[in-house]
């Protein structure tokens, strides 16, 4: 039996796999960054999951478009914000957003550390305006090398009270 009265969490949630349609298109524009389509509900097939994919390429090249539109850091600000907002919307108490500081920095060449820093802004002040318990875990992509493994481990070494806390940076 399931007891509605327990809190609602998610402590697998890939913030940089759950960016808004909306603001990919939003981004796509305010950076001039061309995309696959230029209306909203033509662009949801191409950045949403709205059926099963054939095979795992198919599914990571959606969540690709995510983050070629963080063209700056305070989008990437914005896009933390959003998904504590979205796990709101979504009943939830507790989120743990999991990111990739160096993914999410690569394509614009966006400062590893500003990225973090960003991040944990966002996540901060969404937590604080929708009453989101959330916590972030940094990951490490070995498919980037070990030199930007290390990079991403220093940038979020060098935020860690802002990553621990249960609401980052208060």
């Amino acid at each position: 039996m399931i007891d509605s009265t327990l809190p609602l969490t998610d402590i697998h949630r890939h913030l940089d796999g759950n960016i808004r349609a909306q603001t990919i298109l939003d981004l796509g524009r305010q950076f001039n960054i061309a995309l696959p389509a230029t209306t909203l509900d033509t662009l949801r097939p191409h950045v949403q999951v709205t059926s099963n994919e054939p095979d795992l390429v198919s599914f990571l090249a959606k969540l690709d478009w995510g983050v070629k539109v963080l063209a700056s850091l305070e989008a990437c600000r914005r896009v933390a914000y959003e998904n504590v907002e979205d796990a709101a919307r979504n009943g939830l108490h507790y989120v743990e957003l999991r990111f990739s500081p160096r993914y999410m920095a690569m394509t614009h060449q966006l400062p590893v550390d500003g990225v973090v820093e960003a991040v944990i802004a966002g996540v901060r002040d969404g937590s604080r305006d929708f009453n989101v318990e959330a916590r972030l875990i940094g990951i490490m992509s070995r498919t980037f090398g070990e030199a930007a493994c290390q990079q991403e481990l220093d940038a979020l070494l060098a935020h860690r009270d802002g990553i621990n806390r249960a609401r980052p940076g208060r």
